[in-house]
């Protein structure tokens, strides 16, 4: 048996968790021992709370950094995250080698950690990384800019790459680790899994790289009960804080849609108010596994991992981008015909218009289905499995440990 770190340092919602669960469920049905160091535990006892996995609260970056403009690159991304102090960065450098040195695995898996990344260099436990393609940006000196679809300044993206490298190098120093020669090699792993495909890559035009597919776990959740009333079944994944949420809520219940909504966090009084019968609430997480089934149209904020869901069931997306990362996504659905956004960078749509277009245009759900085709015979199950045999592969190397470079 194997002891193995799951590590989330990075972004939120259910997306990071659900994929450790499935990889960490299948990786104990072969006799392992995974244990979580997770970013958020809020979502725990729902996803986690009939599971028999250790849980242990990661080190992270807690201070709000002002002054800083809106990143445009991975090296600002990490200008927020203490990577611009050395004394603080060294600190939650040594937290995470505490806990690996506590935990004394055999593999670590990181989701979004660059900040574990840092610290576990020069360890001799094989490193892996999974997650979704945002948070492995292509290996290229700079690293590319978020806002592929135009130009970013360069000088300012050399001089944070200089700036995060050298603070980085010096917290290595202190380590005792030797320096990286450059930015893009903070993400050296002995494997790098990215769970996608290559039409999601939110780095449009990477190349050379190997997709894995979508492994987010589906069967966790609450059966959806969809109001009676209204016509057609459209699921919505939001956020209270959302923009035009009043506008989206309306335009559903004024709609010809039976619309079931998961809305964690939304006042009560907002639910009362827009609670019809053809749009019901649910509290609880929904089992996507029924609800990709049974609906014709998901809306979501764009974050990856449900995206790839609702795109390998065939169902188009109205997406609702709230940042960056997510706006990324929701280009190349665009790109590829299968949806429609609502871009936080522009004024507020129509709704109504807009969910009128996704329902009666076949076309978005035509080319939803084309990509769910290319993908129908890699069955989730298979790439968990796939994983898991590499996690099995890399333990094997462990048997012979060597320094990361």
């Amino acid at each position: 048996m194997a002891r193995i770190l799951l590590a989330w340092e990075l972004g939120s919602d259910y997306g990071h968790l659900m994929r450790f669960l499935t990889i960490a469920r299948e990786l104990a049905r072969r006799g392992h021992e995974p244990i979580f160091a997770l970013r958020e535990l809020a979502h725990v006892d729902a996803i986690l709370g009939d599971e028999p996995f250790a849980v242990l609260q990661a080190p992270i970056w807690a201070a709000q950094m002002g002054g800083l403009p809106q990143p445009i690159s991975f090296a600002e991304t990490l200008m927020r995250l203490g990577f611009l102090y050395p004394s603080q960065l060294s600190g939650l450098c040594r937290g995470w080698r505490s806990l690996v040195s506590l935990i004394a695995p055999d593999l670590l898996l990181f989701d979004y950690a660059p900040t574990a990344l840092l610290a576990t260099r020069g360890l001799s436990v094989p490193r892996a990384i999974v997650g979704a393609s945002f948070s492995v940006p292509p290996a290229t000196e700079p690293l590319p800019t978020y806002r592929w679809w135009r130009k970013e300044p360069l000088e300012r993206i050399a001089a944070a790459e200089l700036a995060v490298l050298t603070n980085a190098n010096a917290v290595l120093a202190r380590l005792g680790e030797a320096p990286m020669g450059r930015l893009a090699d903070l993400l050296d792993a002995n494997e790098t899994m990215i769970t996608g495909s290559a039409e999601l890559d939110q780095y449009a035009g990477r190349v050379g790289a190997r997709y894995w597919g979508d492994v987010s776990n589906l069967d966790k959740g609450v059966a959806p009960r969809w109001p009676a009333a209204g016509g057609k079944r459209v699921f919505a994944y939001l956020k209270p804080h959302f923009r035009d949420l009043e506008a989206l809520l309306r335009a559903l219940r004024t709609s010809n849609v039976s619309a079931l909504i998961h809305a964690p966090g939304l006042p009560a009084n907002t639910i009362h108010a827009h609670t019809a019968p053809n749009v019901a609430f649910s509290i609880e997480p929904l089992r996507m596994a029924d609800v990709l089934r049974e609906c014709v149209l998901g809306i979501c904020h764009a974050g990856v991992s449900t995206v790839e869901s609702l795109i390998a069931a065939g169902k188009p997306v109205l997406l609702l981008p709230q940042h960056l990362e997510q706006l990324m996504t929701a280009k190349r659905v665009e790109a590829i015909g299968a949806g429609l956004v609502a871009d936080f960078e522009k004024p507020p749509p129509d709704y109504t218009a807009l969910l009128r277009r996704l329902l009666d245009d076949p076309s978005f759900s035509e080319a939803a289905r084309t990509i769910a085709g290319r993908y129908a015979g890699d069955r989730p199950e298979a790439r968990v499995a796939r994983i898991a045999d590499r996690c099995e592969e890399l333990l094997g190397e462990r048997r012979h440990p060597r320094r990361l470079t």
